[in-house]
């Protein structure tokens, strides 16, 4: 009789530490590195603002603009991927965030425009991602 106390208890104890760590790893980490992607666009917009907001090659070096260019690119892929790896999904806001995505890519070449309509237009798209990817508005200064 006791020994089938310590079973249950023992048997209860493991399936309640292994129903913890599947939700841990298929839910909340997923959850996690999502905000994460969210965190580290709306850091980047930030980062790159200048460059966002004044393209072109005479303004920064050529350098400067494909880094920016390829971590747009990168940024827009990772939001994508987390995205998909959500177990709970809305399809509205799966429509935003691949709107905010090929924003994102729009803004990588955008980075090597020179008019000022590229600019306007730059802006625009930052706008746009903070509100598709409910990000608060950068106050620039």
């Amino acid at each position: 009789m006791y020994s089938n106390v310590v079973f249950q208890t023992v048997l209860s104890g493991t399936l309640i530490y292994v129903l913890g760590q599947i939700i841990q790893m298929f839910i909340l980490e997923k959850i996690y590195k999502y905000r994460e992607i969210l965190g580290k666009i709306d850091n980047r917009l930030k980062f790159y603002f200048k460059i966002i907001e004044c393209p072109g090659n005479e303004a920064h070096p050529i350098e400067r603009l494909q880094d920016a260019s390829q971590e747009l690119l990168q940024l827009s892929c990772d939001l994508e991927s987390c995205r998909k790896q959500l177990i709970f999904r809305r399809e509205e806001t799966d429509k935003k965030v691949s709107e905010a995505a090929n924003i994102l890519i729009d803004l990588h070449f955008g980075v090597f425009g020179k008019s000022e309509e590229r600019s306007e237009k730059n802006i625009q798209n930052i706008e746009k991602i903070r509100n598709l990817l409910n990000i608060p508005e950068f106050e620039n200064s």
